[in-house]
């Protein structure tokens, strides 16, 4: 499995636009995309506008091939282009290597 784990930080007065343009995103792409299995939204300390998105997919043409060629995800582009604090995306990539959960 292919995983994303991706921070930002939104401007504050893009906060509300943010929020509602990743649910409508996260939602679609565990619901229309076959190959996403996974897509959290981590707001890293409360009131802080830092966020992390973290992404599970089936491989990465899975993320290439549908997810970036999504309306959805262009949609949520369009809303990220003007409410992310420039230079305060960093994407990380890889191979899903192990998940644990509680019961284990």
């Amino acid at each position: 499995m292919f995983s994303l784990w991706v921070t930002l930080e939104i401007t504050p007065e893009g906060r509300e636009e943010f929020l509602e343009a990743i649910a409508i995103n996260a939602r679609a792409s565990v619901r229309d995309e076959e190959g996403c299995y996974r897509f959290d939204v981590i707001e890293l300390g409360v009131g802080t506008n830092r966020f992390a998105l973290y992404e599970v997919y089936r491989d990465e043409a899975a993320f290439e091939l549908e997810h970036k060629k999504a309306r959805h995800y262009f949609d949520y582009r369009d809303v990220s282009s003007r409410v992310v604090v420039p230079g305060s995306q960093a994407n990380v990539s890889g191979e899903l290597f192990k998940t644990f959960t509680w019961a284990e």
